[in-house]
């Protein structure tokens, strides 16, 4: 099982807040920093990395989302993909605790995705659940 501390991080991308990968397992993953302090200008330019790593194919999203310190009120209106089509067919986040996920889910009410969404605090479950949203690899 690929998990994001194994997986191998060719062609990676890396901004100010992210780090962003195509797994050998078809799936994406994003990782904040630690400490990062996300925005509207982070979030852009992590839905452009994901679409310079994706090419023409969806992929499934696995954002560990444990080393964050803040995002804006613009970057998760951005990140619901409301507005826009989504380069992603689901999106797992990876939390620290089970508390942050009272927090997620009630933010998660507030910024419906245009994508399947759900929260995880275990790796292993997050990609078993995005599996399903995968594609064959070529």
């Amino acid at each position: 099982m690929t998990k994001i501390s194994d997986t191998i991080k060719n062609n990676s991308v890396e901004s100010r807040a992210f780090t962003t990968w195509l797994g050998d397992n078809g799936i994406c993953y994003t990782e904040v920093k630690l400490n990062a302090s996300v925005e509207l200008a982070d979030a852009c330019g992590n839905t452009e990395a994901i679409k310079k790593i994706s090419g023409d194919r969806i992929y499934p999203l696995l954002v560990n989302l444990k080393g964050i310190n803040s995002i804006t009120k613009e970057a998760r209106d951005h990140f619901a993909m409301r507005e826009r089509t989504p380069a992603i067919s689901a999106i797992a986040l990876l939390i620290k605790s089970p508390s942050s996920r009272i927090i997620g889910n009630f933010f998660l009410g507030l910024n419906k995705s245009a994508v399947p969404v759900q929260l995880f605090t275990n790796e292993e479950k997050a990609i078993s659940w995005l599996k399903r949203f995968a594609l064959p690899l070529k």
